[in-house]
């Protein structure tokens, strides 16, 4: 199971295009912390998984002391039920310190960085509670961080607000030393015909930067890419970061109740499906009733070209968020998609005309392997 913990309702920043809600001071107790690190082990061990922690928030780092306690308290109850317990973080990065780096190495928790880009990008939405940009302070950080984790992934969001900064944000993150990036676009914006003009210029000059980086030998991944040449090659099955909604991702939210995923927690409300709490456990008949609807043909993708597993049109919630229905994508999605896959087909191409090395063991390993075998005996 791969739980996403939500420690606290609460943030330092003040990102308008936060999917979590209104932020306030309501963080998760420790005996819901310790009672939710044991229902996610006995979920885990009764249905032969992982217990996958991702500290989520708000910002998780708020919570400091209760995360460290549920770290703690979960490798406890893991190692007595035999359970594998691994942890992850999806963070904005600020109020990590030296000391918390030592704890997350002892622990073998890993974080994802959430940083839009360059600093035109970032600061544009990325803000302080007094309406500050944050990027002077994170970049501050980087070094160590990449120093703590060469691995470490950015996930980055696309608006229409920072748009026009998205291709030199994006070569950016590259050229400071991260290797792979998640790339969000907010869809549950509305996007103008003119912003979805400029998404496309920039996402062209992306492509071609990351054509440049392939060329030069940079083993690097970019879901925007990588992703839609995974999908033809493996089929939707083979990318790593799906949506698995009611099936083996639940969140926690600071009260201990259950809910499908990171968007239905925000404030607990009741117009949102809740699946049960830590203590009581999962409400049966709602989670079979999230499956169907999220694995329903999405009601307006038809025979539209590009439902064919290319399209990242699974995400739920997100749909929800922005349709008020599981089985309903925004248009802005389609939009983006439309803009997206092309250009990912381009350059696919372009890298297997060439037979480019990093390209072929990504996507074609078997292939790579043969024809080094078959170089060695020649």
């Amino acid at each position: 199971m791969n739980a996403l913990v939500h420690l606290t309702h609460d943030c330092n920043l003040r990102c308008p295009y936060c999917f979590t809600g209104a932020k306030f001071a309501k963080e998760m107790t420790v005996d819901t912390a310790q009672r939710t690190a044991e229902f996610v082990v006995d979920y885990a061990k009764e249905h032969g998984q992982r217990a996958v922690f991702s500290f989520f928030g708000g910002e998780p780092m708020m919570a400091w002391p209760v995360m460290r306690e549920m770290v703690l308290h979960a490798e406890r109850v893991a190692a007595e039920r035999g359970v594998t317990a691994i942890f992850r973080m999806n963070t904005n990065g600020l109020l990590i310190k030296e000391e918390h780096l030592a704890f997350f190495e002892e622990h073998d928790l890993i974080f994802i960085l959430s940083i839009d880009g360059n600093q035109a990008m970032h600061d544009a939405e990325r803000i302080t509670q007094g309406g500050q940009g944050s990027f002077a302070a994170l970049a501050a950080k980087l070094p160590r961080f990449l120093e703590h984790n060469p691995g470490m992934m950015a996930s980055v969001v696309v608006t229409p607000t920072n748009v026009a900064h998205a291709a030199d944000g994006i070569a950016f993150l590259f050229d400071a030393g991260f290797r792979f990036l998640i790339i969000k676009p907010d869809v549950t914006q509305a996007w103008s015909p003119e912003h979805v003009a400029e998404l496309e210029r920039q996402y062209t000059r992306v492509g071609e930067d990351y054509l440049a980086r392939m060329r030069r030998g940079d083993d690097l991944y970019l879901n925007l890419f990588d992703d839609k040449w995974i999908a033809h090659t493996k089929g939707a099955e083979g990318i790593s970061i799906r949506c698995d909604v009611g099936s083996s991702q639940i969140s926690v939210a600071p009260s201990g109740n259950l809910y499908p995923c990171v968007r239905w927690v925000k404030e607990e409300e009741d117009t949102v499906p809740r699946l049960g709490d830590v203590w009581q456990g999962l409400l049966a008949d709602k989670l079979a009733d999230i499956r169907a609807q999220a694995a329903a043909p999405k009601s307006p993708c038809g025979d539209c070209s590009y439902n064919d597993g290319r399209c990242a049109n699974e995400c739920a919630c997100e749909h929800y968020s922005a349709t008020g229905r599981i089985d309903t994508p925004a248009p802005a999605l389609c939009e983006h998609e439309r803009v997206m896959v092309p250009i990912a087909d381009r350059i696919g191409n372009a890298l297997w005309r060439e037979q480019n090395p990093v390209f072929l063991r990504k996507l074609y390993p078997r292939l790579t392997q043969i024809r080094t075998r078959e170089g060695a005996s020649g």
